[in-house]
């Protein structure tokens, strides 16, 4: 006897174009978020729904976007379909903009290497401190700091990246409104 195992992918379907414009995206992201993997979510749209495309694919990690569909129907009827899959356990995702802890925010709490958001307004600073056995990457994601390590300052605009052992003496001061992602990884054994 042979057994067949059939997958059923069920879909709930939203007509935003009945939504006012300012409650469709919380809308949408609660419904999506009620879905079981291998369920679909329908969006009917009066225009090409790119925006919360870019918006699920970069936020969320249960959107399978490589089996997004979009079909336009009528001039102003889009149809696009937003498939739900498991999460990667193996994979985190995190929002900076969303992290609470000022100046400070641990991006993965208990998760190595830490990573941390750092937030500093124009001219503030943190206190000369050193990450012993680490490495450090430190990314200015916007603004700009004059990062001293060991006496020695090195500017670093938004989109640049310093790599620097963590034994030397480190005081961040924001040039300007900044933020910066800090990886802190331990020094491989020697």
């Amino acid at each position: 006897m042979q057994v067949v195992h059939e997958v059923v992918d069920t879909m709930t379907e939203i007509d935003v174009r009945e939504i006012p414009p300012n409650e469709r995206h919380d809308r949408i992201h609660a419904t999506f978020e009620g879905l079981d993997a291998g369920e679909t979510l329908t969006i009917i749209n009066d225009h090409d729904p790119k925006p919360l495309y870019y918006e699920m694919a970069a936020e969320v990690p249960t959107f399978d976007e490589d089996a997004y569909t979009l079909e336009r129907e009528e001039p102003s009827k889009f149809v696009a379909q937003f498939p739900k899959v498991e999460a990667d356990p193996t994979v985190d995702r995190a929002d900076i903009g969303a992290l609470d802890g000022e100046p400070h925010a641990d991006v993965f709490p208990g998760r190595s290497p830490k990573t941390v958001r750092l937030s500093l307004t124009a001219g503030e600073s943190l206190p000369e401190h050193e990450h012993p056995e680490r490495n450090v990457l430190f990314q200015v994601l916007s603004g700009a700091v004059d990062l001293s390590l060991d006496g020695e300052v090195h500017r670093v605009k938004a989109g640049e990246i310093l790599r620097f052992d963590g034994d030397k003496r480190i005081e961040p001061v924001a040039d300007e409104d900044s933020t910066a992602l800090v990886v802190l990884a331990p020094k491989a054994a020697e």
